[in-house]
């Protein structure tokens, strides 16, 4: 793509997201007329209108609204291609391009970067956030060289090197009854609650653990609403629309308006695997596992489901 037109879509989402023509042109260092002749190429160039002026400043259009989504993407994505080739210009080798699941963030992923960087510190190193089926298809693609995700066995040509068990916990509202309730809960006092479920496209493994988890304990699920991230589970409960499972690593985040209650048994969730292309294996691929092992020792002892 044109770099010239990534530059007018970067104009575009400064504007809207500040709403005011000037604010966006003092955040890009601009004045006023060069950022309007570059919305007005940008709109030219698509076709369509992109932002209305009103009295208290600019707001994107019906066109505008639907494509920002979009914008916002492919300027994200150009800022990596920047930052990536900076690194590499400043003599950083072995680039390095991992995708991480939401609850992977905090638990998994810190640790595996930093020993990385220790490993290779002058290696340009880019982290996606992706659902495990979207990293599942980046890999496949060779986007990525590995991954932090919920698989539980090999799926060729992808391997799994399981890094950590993991355990179900139930996100309540602030307030709901079973807080007060003491000791582990048991599964079966979800069974008439509404669940925030993520769908089963997200993450086929981890969405099959809890729904046979339910099973077990005698109830059904029956997904009230189905979010499309992790994040997303606790920012509805804390709306008191319903409760969830989530893995235990969410619980470390603590957001306000949820509690977290342990599950008697426990509840087995699958768990976090560094998964890398066999096919595609690449040295960053290579590095990311020594480094895991080393990272993880309990991952030598924790061999790929069957099946």
């Amino acid at each position: 793509m044109d770099f010239r037109i990534l530059r007018r879509m970067a104009h575009f989402l400064a504007v809207a997201e500040e709403g005011h023509f000037g604010r966006a042109a003092a955040r890009l260092g601009l004045s006023q007329p060069p950022l309007s002749a570059q919305i007005q190429a940008l709109e030219a160039e698509l076709g369509v209108k992109l932002l209305e002026r009103t009295r208290k400043g600019a707001r994107p259009t019906r066109e505008g609204e639907a494509l920002l989504p979009v914008i916002r993407r492919l300027t994200e994505d150009a800022k990596q291609v920047e930052a990536l080739a900076r690194d590499l210009r400043n003599g950083r080798q072995l680039p390095m391009a991992l995708a991480c699941v939401t609850s992977a963030l905090f638990d998994f992923l810190p640790p595996l970067v930093r020993a990385l960087r220790d490993a290779q510190p002058d290696a340009a190193m880019a982290v996606e956030e992706m659902d495990t089926a979207d990293a599942v298809e980046a890999l496949r693609r060779g986007e990525v060289d590995f991954a932090l995700a919920r698989l539980d066995r090999d799926r060729p040509p992808l391997r799994v090197l399981r890094l950590g068990l993991d355990a179900l916990v139930v996100a309540l509202p602030e307030g709901h009854a079973l807080l007060g309730r003491p000791g582990p809960l048991p599964l079966s006092a979800l069974a008439r609650e509404p669940l925030m479920l993520l769908p089963r496209s997200i993450s086929p493994a981890y969405f099959d653990a809890q729904v046979s988890a339910c099973r077990a304990a005698g109830f059904e699920p029956v997904a009230v609403r189905e979010v499309g991230s992790a994040m997303a589970q606790l920012a509805f409960v804390a709306a008191g629309l319903g409760v969830a499972l989530v893995s235990s690593g969410m619980a470390v985040l603590r957001p306000p308006g949820v509690g977290f209650r342990e599950l008697a048994g426990p509840v087995a969730s699958v768990g976090v695997s560094l998964v890398w292309n066999a096919e595609r294996e690449t040295e960053a691929a290579k590095l990311a596992v020594a480094v895991a092992q080393r990272v993880f020792p309990h991952s030598a002892g924790l061999p790929a489901v069957a099946g």
